[in-house]
């Protein structure tokens, strides 16, 4: 990921407010209200409307597709195969068995011991003393071995926010494993990862789409009406006051366009795997003005 380019969003964010300032200010106070009440009408539906219908967005356009893609690249052992590596890789020297290791993860038992035991135990001797970080290690494989399956299967974002959501509470991972295991269909498997892994990251994703584009039709549509209703009336001209007032309030419209393009830039970035050169979370994060609009989306 690129953060070279971090300090453009700060710029970005000044020049934005200043533009604003200076038009608002030329606008005079009657004017520049106009816009900002624009402005903050079209974040507050944005808001509102984008979060309650990104689910049923999600339900009726690409659930199923992500469902077919999901149990298309799912096989009875590709927890099990994906697990071993997994565990091969944590720097204890062990090589795992796969069909003993499968055994362990379709047993109905206490998976995290009898993990915890095998580990200990394929050398005769025990790798590490300390359960407790065993075990998080082991949850920890669980995040990583189901995030590499659903970035293949879907994309890396859905699989980082499925890590995130294991590592959390892996309780549903034993459940999840067995569905995987079942040699006669992976439907059920396919459509209880994407209930209870993916579709908060799409839920996400149509949110951040929905805000950028109700803003921008709820902007457009407010300010037709306004020059619909100012077109033929007149605006007695102007004093010193009211364009130094107008560029106070081209601040709270300034404010309003940049966690739009905040918003817009996240979309990006979660498109991208947070890959992109310029879009992506470390480039924001190390701003000192565009980070507190990017914080606010991620409430979105």
């Amino acid at each position: 990921m690129g953060t070279q380019f971090w300090w453009f969003y700060d710029v970005a964010v000044v020049a934005i407010l200043l533009i604003c300032i200076f038009i608002s200010g030329k606008k005079g106070f009657i004017k520049a209200s106009f816009t900002a009440v624009a402005c903050i009408i079209a974040v507050l539906t944005a808001s509102a409307v984008s979060s309650g219908i990104s689910q049923n967005l999600y339900k009726n356009t690409m659930r199923s597709s992500n469902i077919k893609k999901l149990e298309k690249n799912i096989r009875n052992d590709t927890f099990t195969v994906k697990y071993a590596d997994y565990l091969e890789s944590m720097g204890y020297i062990i090589t795992v068995n796969s069909d003993k290791l499968n055994e362990i993860l379709l047993s109905d038992g206490d998976i995290d011991k009898a993990l915890c035991s095998y580990v200990n135990n394929i050398n005769a001797r025990t790798v590490e003393d300390d359960e407790a970080v065993l075990i998080e290690k082991i949850h920890e494989g669980y995040a990583v071995v189901m995030s590499d399956i659903i970035a293949q299967s879907l994309n890396k974002f859905a699989g980082e926010t499925a890590a995130d959501k294991i590592r959390n509470d892996s309780s549903s991972i034993q459940e999840i494993i067995r569905l995987m295991g079942d040699s006669e269909s992976k439907h059920k498997a396919a459509v209880y990862i994407d209930d209870h892994y993916t579709v908060d990251a799409y839920e996400t994703i149509f949110g951040l789409a929905g805000f950028v584009v109700i803003y921008i039709a709820v902007f457009l549509f407010i300010v037709f009406l306004i020059d619909s209703f100012t077109k033929n009336r007149e605006i007695h001209r102007q004093s010193t006051s009211s364009h130094i007032i107008g560029g106070l309030i081209g601040v709270a419209t300034g404010t309003a366009m940049i966690l739009t393009v905040a918003v817009a830039v996240r979309l990006w970035g979660v498109m991208g795997g947070n890959e992109m050169l310029f879009f992506n979370d470390e480039a924001a994060d190390k701003t000192y003005i565009f980070r507190y609009f990017y914080n606010l989306t991620i409430k979105i």
